[in-house]
């Protein structure tokens, strides 16, 4: 990743159970998943959870720019 989003991977996904589709925020060091941008498919709703504190504003930004574009909109 470039930017803001180096040491970072991203990992997209749907979920049957949430009726959705997600993206990942994998951290490089820790392999730990440090955030997920979902979005709600009957619900038409984005939400965010952000599983580790301390995030630099300017990661989360990033990631959330790259979830518009990577997860699409019915």
């Amino acid at each position: 990743m470039t930017g803001p989003l180096i040491g970072f991977k991203t990992v997209l996904g749907s979920d049957a159970k949430r009726d959705g589709r997600y993206l990942e925020l994998i951290e490089l060091e820790s392999g730990d998943e440090v955030a997920e941008v979902f979005f709600a498919d009957e619900e038409v709703k984005w939400q965010i959870t952000i599983f580790k504190q301390d995030m630099p504003l300017e990661v989360i930004e990033a990631f959330i720019a790259k979830a518009k574009l990577e997860l699409p909109i019915p």
